[in-house]
């Protein structure tokens, strides 16, 4: 897969939580190799990993993650979304 495809798929991951509990859920390359040929990709988890990397550090910050670094964070519990 080109880092296109890869790319794709990160930015997609970042906006399905059901597609990204299943890449989350790849304890493995050979694991996460199949779940996304299942899912119709050939992406590599090293290609993936950058392509999530750039697509996180793109994505805008939300209203939430605003309001906890002005300190009005009342749970500091961060969820963070899978690497690969």
């Amino acid at each position: 897969m080109s880092i296109d495809g890869a790319k794709e798929l990160a930015a997609k991951v970042l906006t399905d939580e059901a597609l990204a509990k299943q890449i989350n859920d790849a304890k493995t390359e050979t694991e996460f190799d199949a779940i996304v040929a299942k899912l119709g990709y050939t992406a590599k988890a090293d290609e993936f990993k950058a392509a999530f990397k750039e697509a996180q550090e793109k994505q805008p910050i939300s209203d939430d993650q605003l309001d906890q670094a002005a300190g009005g964070v009342k749970d500091p519990i961060i969820v963070e979304r899978p690497m690969y």
